[in-house]
């Protein structure tokens, strides 16, 4: 499984979403679960995961964000997500609408719980903004930041929502997966 923190620390390396190669498709590098949809750096990711990854995008800030859950890998996280976006989509309805009622407020609720881990970013560096991250680990290029024992805690929340070119895609994508399982 590749990390998002050690693609995010490669020098050089543009974190941009790029079309799949042929030889890319299947299942989602870091998840796992869904089938791979884009690839970033080489690593063919999922809708849910490829903001984890693609760092570099225009707009990152307003469809992921840093949280602190060292208890819970990338992949896992991005498991979690996906789930509850397919939750909202079963019952019509997407995790942002305002009036949720049964698994989407329920849903809805998980989603809050992990949007206050965002807290735990800030406090250990300072954002929670992963264009900013990026940003530093850029400045960073050409020293190897020196790795803390153990494994980083900061993860990548993908918020549901999608880049300008496709502003619905991951709501769209939601229904698809909530019609199929």
């Amino acid at each position: 499984m590749a990390d998002p923190a050690t693609i995010a620390a490669a020098p050089g390396r543009s974190l941009r979403i790029e079309p799949l190669e042929d030889n890319q498709k299947g299942l989602c590098c870091c998840c796992g679960h869904l089938a791979a949809a884009a690839a970033v750096a080489g690593n063919a990711l999922c809708l849910t995961c490829v903001p984890a990854y693609a760092l570099d995008e225009p707009g990152i800030d307003d469809i992921a964000t840093l949280i602190w859950l060292p208890h819970l890998e990338q992949g896992a996280l991005s498991r979690c997500v996906t789930a509850l976006h397919v939750a909202c989509a079963a019952e019509g309805a997407t995790i942002h609408d305002e009036t949720l009622t049964g698994r989407s407020r329920d849903a809805r609720r998980v989603l809050d719980a992990l949007l206050a881990c965002r807290a735990g970013s800030s406090e250990r560096i300072g954002t929670d903004r992963p264009s900013l991250l990026r940003a530093a680990v850029r400045a960073l290029e050409g020293h190897k930041p020196p790795r803390p024992e153990g494994e980083s805690g900061l993860r990548v929340l993908t918020l549901g929502l999608w880049f300008p070119d496709h502003p619905r895609r991951y709501f769209d994508a939601a229904a698809e997966w909530a019609k199929s399982g």
